[in-house]
């Protein structure tokens, strides 16, 4: 049976691309539009001047009752590994999006693109990112950059002026015919196939190519001649993967106008991925001085602020400025009794909402922001529960762990990481926090005495502002250690802190998830944290991207653990090699924003149900009355 070329849909990001080509190559030329689909890249290639041919399979049916534009020469159902209607190199260029994932040999459809193209011509390929969820027709499981690069140079492809970008929902390169496979056998699909190709330069120039490569990465060799934010994208060209329908989403985001914390930072991010992802999005915060946000928002989404007050008037202000919106869904993101508010709202009009916890549920009971009973009428009120641990689904009530999802947080990736590896004549031991007592770094800086005449080259950096700087700075002078404890306070480039960083300690006692930690990792830097700190004991794997210690004064204390990877530059770029790959895994933006999607989802397809929680958490039928007016209350 004939492989035929597949569909491909107007997907987030590939108005984008197409008009960085058109940017690009402005003197057009003729160009195979390889899986039409709805027609989108064959009109504008054609309104741009270019000499379009446009194929694909079942044509009609993708192209909706929509023709394309006179002039455009149309063939249906070409075979990708045997396209017999189109001569040797007969296009200058060749427009291939999201086709490969269909084709079950690769190498023999990339082989007949390339005797298609003229020898300079160029080949604009686009396949889809990885997913875990099986889709029919995608007989490849995915992609990055990393294997898009290998399997174009196996292939024969130019990659040395190419460029690549993972933009969107696409995996994305632009390279030239080149010379064709290497025969003279030296390829033998094993180890050293891919030095093989690199000193062939077959690899894109610079391109440090070689076994085990991280193919995760942001871009290669890229630079946008017309960047996206100029380019006027049509919202029906935001859609998402296919499969899932735009949503209208509200996001409470308490304090977002007026700090830069960790709930704020995740709230944006949740914001702004559901946004790029093509969902109408509408943030709400507390403010009434109407300030803008302190955290960047994509510019599609709507800040509303909301009264500060609080009581039965100013919660009825919130549920009408809410309900005026005709969302689908609410999102709350908070650590406190503020969750009440939302679930009162939500009660109100109707909605499902999502429930976001982003720390131990621990901690706000022991500091009297949110007692067990608050917490658990308040999540008996969620239609689904965003935990960051499994451990935590054990502290709600029994009736509402299966509506609990646990997805863990994502920072924004870095483009460059840190050179571990490089020799220096200073080294920077890291720590970025804010300087309060739970995050223990007072114990850091005892631990640094105690290593620091061992390593004179190495200085102890902490990073962030907080009440005790002046108690942290005089520990230092009386450590003798003045000139080697730098106190940066807050940053707005935090990153570049950890490209010069070649070790990484967050010695919390208390956290749900290290924001920090995630950044060190996702920059290959290697760290140590204490084993019994939940969170940092699930994103530290110990002995593999980093140390966990016990934070005592014994064998595994944290100054024999600094000991340990100060000594050993091998062991600090095995650990921050093995963090880059964990942090690509577990928590990079592809991962984390599909599995946030998937909880939105699931939340906005259920009813608005509102459940009463178990008589053995419910103290009080005061305050489940406050939450819910007057439903009647159960006698036990």
């Amino acid at each position: 049976m004939k492989r035929k070329l597949s569909i491909t849909t107007s997907i987030h990001g590939q108005t984008d691309l197409i008009e960085e080509i058109i940017t690009s190559f402005p003197e057009g030329g003729r160009i195979a539009d390889i899986g039409t689909g709805s027609g989108l890249a064959a009109r504008l290639f054609h309104d741009a001047g270019w000499e379009v041919s446009a194929t694909g399979f079942d044509m009609e049916a993708y192209l909706d009752g929509h023709s394309l534009p006179d002039g455009v020469r149309v063939l249906a159902d070409v075979d990708i590994c045997d396209a017999n209607q189109f001569e040797d190199g007969e296009f200058d260029a060749i427009w291939c999006a999201h086709v490969l994932e269909h084709v079950s040999n690769t190498g023999s459809a990339l082989e007949e693109l390339r005797r298609i193209l003229k020898p300079e011509g160029w080949l604009f390929i686009a396949v889809p990112p990885y997913k875990d969820k099986v889709v029919g027709g995608h007989v490849n499981t995915g992609w990055n950059l990393g294997t898009l690069m290998y399997v174009l140079a196996d292939a024969g492809f130019d990659l040395s002026g190419g460029r690549f970008i993972h933009h969107g929902y696409n995996v994305f390169g632009m390279v030239q015919r080149g010379p064709g496979r290497i025969s003279n056998g030296s390829l033998h699909r094993a180890n050293g196939d891919i030095e093989i190709l690199a000193k062939a330069k077959r690899f894109p120039a610079g391109f440090p190519a070689k076994q085990g490569f991280d193919g995760r990465l942001p871009s290669v060799n890229w630079r946008w001649n017309r960047p996206p934010e100029d380019i006027p994208v049509p919202r029906a060209d935001l859609a998402n993967p296919p499969g899932i329908a735009p949503m209208k989403i509200g996001f409470f985001v308490p304090w977002i106008t007026k700090g830069k914390g960790g709930t704020e930072n995740v709230g944006q991010m949740m914001a702004n991925a559901m946004a790029a992802r093509g969902h109408d999005v509408t943030v709400f915060t507390f403010d009434d001085t109407k300030a803008p946000s302190r955290w960047p928002l994509d510019s599609s989404i709507a800040l509303v602020h909301l009264t500060e007050a609080e009581g039965p008037p100013a919660d009825h202000r919130m549920a009408v400025e809410v309900a005026g919106r005709n969302l689908d869904l609410l999102v709350g993101l908070h650590m406190n009794r503020t969750m009440l508010r939302y679930v009162r709202c939500a009660h109100k009009i109707g909605l499902p909402l999502v429930l976001s916890e982003h720390g131990d549920p621990r901690t706000t009971d022991w500091i009297g922001t949110f007692d067990p009973d608050e917490r658990a009428i308040a999540m008996a009120g969620a239609t689904l529960i965003h935990l960051l641990l499994d451990d935590f689904v054990e502290t709600l009530d029994r009736s509402a762990r299966a509506k609990a999802r646990v997805i863990p947080n994502t920072i924004p990736e870095p483009e460059t990481v840190s050179n571990v590896a490089k020799e220096k004549n200073r080294y920077v031991l890291l720590s970025v926090s804010r300087l309060v007592p739970r995050k223990n770094l007072s114990r850091l800086i005892t631990a640094f005495a105690q290593v620091a005449d061992d390593f004179p080259a190495w200085d102890l950096r902490l990073v962030g502002n907080g009440p005790q700087m002046s108690v942290l700075k005089a520990q230092a002078r009386a450590a003798g250690l003045e000139s080697r404890v730098e106190f940066s306070g807050e940053l707005d480039d935090v990153y570049s802190q950890y490209r010069d960083a070649d070790l990484f300690v967050t010695p919390s006692q208390f956290e749900a998830f290290g924001l920090t930690l995630c950044e060190a990792m996702a920059h290959g830097v290697p760290s140590i944290g204490l084993s019994a700190c939940r969170g940092i004991n699930r994103q530290i794997i110990d002995g593999r991207n980093g140390i966990l210690c016990d934070g005592g004064d014994g064998l595994n204390s944290l100054d024999a653990a600094l000991k340990t990877l100060m000594s050993d530059p091998e062991l600090r770029v095995q650990y921050g090699n093995a963090a880059r790959e964990d942090f690509l895994a577990r928590y990079s933006n592809d991962v984390v924003f599909a599995a946030w999607e998937e909880l939105f989802v699931e939340a906005a397809e259920r009813p608005s149900a509102l459940e009463r929680p178990s008589h053995e958490t419910l103290m009080s039928v005061r305050l489940w009355e406050a939450v819910w007016g007057q439903l009647p209350a159960t006698k036990d």
